[in-house]
């Protein structure tokens, strides 16, 4: 999402809030394999996002985002923001329940990280 988000802005890459479904519906209309479909289904994803120019964005221009990310995900700083936004977003009752589980998904996606 930050990189997405880094992109959209860099490149002040449009977002269209309507999407043209009948090349969509073209391809569930089509006699072709659930297979196949999900090919097309990608290759029409992968157009309205520009996935290419995107991915050459992301190796030009944040070749160590991953890295940054994880050590901050992982650093006092952003667990003090975390304990901010859920104790301003959650009733105090559940605040710990969220926080713990917050803290769990991320341990989880620090610990999967290569």
């Amino acid at each position: 999402l930050i990189a997405w988000s880094v992109f959209c802005t860099t490149t002040r890459r449009p977002m269209s809030i309507s999407l043209d479904p009948d090349p969509w519906f073209r391809v569930a209309d089509a006699e072709s394999s659930y297979a196949e479909k999900v090919e097309e289904y990608r290759f029409l994803a992968d157009e309205y996002l520009d996935v290419e120019v995107y991915e050459n964005f992301k190796v030009d221009h944040l070749p160590h985002l991953d890295e940054v990310l994880l050590d901050y995900i992982g650093s006092d700083e952003f667990d003090d923001l975390l304990i901010e936004t859920v104790r301003a977003t959650y009733p105090e009752a559940e605040q710990e329940r969220f926080l713990a589980h917050f803290r769990g998904l991320l341990g989880a996606w620090i610990t999967d990280q290569p």
